[in-house]
């Protein structure tokens, strides 16, 4: 777990219920917490000043402004990491929230290790990005003036804020220009003496001293320590001009700037690739090479698109979104992590995590991925969401999930006015099978009567654990008759089951089919008042309504 030490995290939701919930989790596993019930509240703590590391949100607040509204916003009134809870999944809710924010989603009831993931990863990612801005900052900021310039042309393609302010031209006016236009000393000649050494890879840089003539034609004496550098296999020259009086500090500030960069770059996991303005791979690192099972020569030049995604709906998405990024830089994915399916060069498919950026060189758009398989983080996710939604001991669903299950089957039904029933189930007399027999023997047999149930119900009911010896199955599309007739199937079959060392048991069997106007409550206790009929009448028997 990463460090929450001072974290403060604001809970938007108008969910009490809910509100303790994401508290008590989020308390426990060590973040300050405050809580609103309102996008309007949230949006007053902001506006005062109040500082947030994190914001988490309902999507759906039924209460003035919704989730996507509030985080409108919010955004524009401070730089906070926003992450929707929402009980939706659809495709629809997805892209709101895609849209809205980069730092995704979580699933109410998710799970603890469900949710404190995902804050942990939104925290994480915010983190890189602030640094990364941190990062851009520094160099546009040095006192230092740096040149950024082609290789062929020379012409510079950007210059930095130091640089404009102690030259004394516009950007716009040093975009037509080259460093031979700001130089009182070198010609063409000697400066093609300079470079041509860097240009055949004879060497890394070359540090000259020279003099530097202002737009007012005022001119001072420079060191300028020059260099090829690539990025994303595109390269340019880079030229650093100081002060000579500052050229120890900055030697030793390059130094370590370098160091750090090479650092960075030989510690990357994740791939980075980079594609041109026709989704053509132009760069490939050894992360990808392993990520994605292809060599850089297999790629470079080719259609990325082709080899690594599955998806033909989303090829032609992709296809139909290009003249749009071709002219703007802009995509439904530009400047968001998303996650996405992928194919191995043998050809298995993986889940990634995609963040995505675009970057204009040479007045084209290209577009920066940098992608993690995130395969086995899915997995313990599946495994979480499982072990929230299962019962441990016979692996049918918990009653929490059954409880949600059948308030959609009867909203489902409001709408589409089709039958469904429930069943519950009671095992007779189980406590003689605990004392006689032991509670591992009853494990058994709770276990056994899940197998049974499961291999003759269809995938589309819902068998759970209703607590003890009690079991539910819901029905989706069947009246009443046809659900006690499967009851009565499921009783016969259990009754003549011979349970190693234990031998045969019974179960009484309530069923109880939907009438217009039922709720959760009313619906089971239907089901279980027939049950106790059943066992009111002599057990191993089926009674339904």
């Amino acid at each position: 777990m990463q460090e929450t030490v001072n974290k403060k995290i604001l809970i938007v939701e108008d969910s009490r219920l809910q509100v303790q919930i994401l508290r008590d989790i989020l308390s426990r596993n060590g973040y300050e917490v405050e809580t609103v019930m309102t996008g309007k509240e949230a949006i007053e703590k902001v506006r005062r000043g109040e500082i947030f590391d994190l914001i988490l949100m309902d999507i759906e607040l039924r209460r003035g402004m919704d989730g996507i509204q509030t985080s409108k916003v919010l955004q524009k009134l401070a730089d906070i990491p926003i992450v929707f809870i929402t009980a939706h999944t659809e495709k629809e809710t997805v892209e709101k929230i895609r849209k809205a924010t980069g730092y995704g989603f979580v699933l109410k009831n998710a799970g603890e290790n469900v949710l404190i993931s995902a804050v942990e990863m939104a925290l994480r990612l915010y983190g890189a990005n602030s640094l990364a801005k941190f990062y851009r900052k520094i160099i546009e900021n040095s006192l230092n003036e740096i040149y950024i310039f082609h290789t062929k042309t020379l012409n510079f393609l950007a210059v930095n804020r130091g640089a404009l302010k102690n030259i004394g031209y516009t950007e716009k006016e040093l975009k037509t220009m080259t460093p031979l236009d700001i130089n009182s000393v070198l010609d063409l000649e000697a400066f093609r003496n300079l470079i041509d050494p860097l240009l055949k890879g004879e060497r890394e840089f070359c540090v000259f001293n020279t003099v530097h003539r202002r737009k007012d034609g005022s001119s001072y004496p420079v060191d300028v320590y020059l260099q090829i550098v690539e990025h994303r296999s595109q390269k340019v020259f880079v030229a650093v001009a100081i002060d000579l009086t500052e050229k120890k500090r900055i030697e030793r500030k390059l130094k370590e700037r370098q160091a750090f960069l090479d650092a960075i770059v030989n510690s990357a996991h994740d791939a980075i690739v980079m594609l041109d303005n026709q989704g053509k791979v132009t760069f490939w690192n050894p992360a990808a090479e392993r990520i994605f099972g292809y060599l850089r020569e297999e790629v470079i030049g080719k259609e990325l698109h082709r080899l690594i995604v599955p998806s033909d709906e989303y090829y032609k998405r992709y296809k139909k979104a290009l003249p749009h990024f071709q002219l703007t830089g802009e995509g439904e994915n530009i400047g968001k992590t998303v996650e996405l399916i992928a194919r191995h060069k043998d050809g298995h498919v993986f889940d990634i995590e995609l963040s995505l950026s675009a970057l204009r060189i040479d007045d084209t758009w290209h577009a920066v991925g940098i992608a993690r398989d995130i395969t086995e983080r899915k997995k313990t996710e599946e495994l979480a969401y499982r072990l929230s939604i299962t019962d441990p001991l016979t692996n049918a669903y918990n009653r929490r999930f059954f409880t949600q299950m059948l308030k959609q089957e009867l909203k489902r039904a409001g709408r589409t006015g089709l039958p469904f029933s429930v069943i519950m189930v009671d095992l007779d007399h189980f406590k003689r099978v605990n004392d006689r027999f032991g509670h591992a023997a009853g494990d058994l047999v709770l276990k056994s009567l899940v197998d049974m149930i499961k291999g003759r119900i269809r995938k589309t009911d819902c068998l759970a654990r209703w607590g003890g010896e009690e079991f539910v199955i819901l029905l989706p599309d069947t009246p009443v008759d046809k659900a006690a007739g499967l009851a009565e199937e499921l009783r016969e079959h259990l009754s003549l089951m011979d349970i190693p060392g234990i031998g045969r048991v019974t179960a009484s069997f309530g069923v109880a089919g939907y009438r217009p106007g039922d709720t959760v409550d009313t619906l089971l206790k239907k089901a279980d008042d027939m049950m106790y009929v059943a066992k009111a009448a002599g057990r191993n028997c089926v009674r339904y309504i």
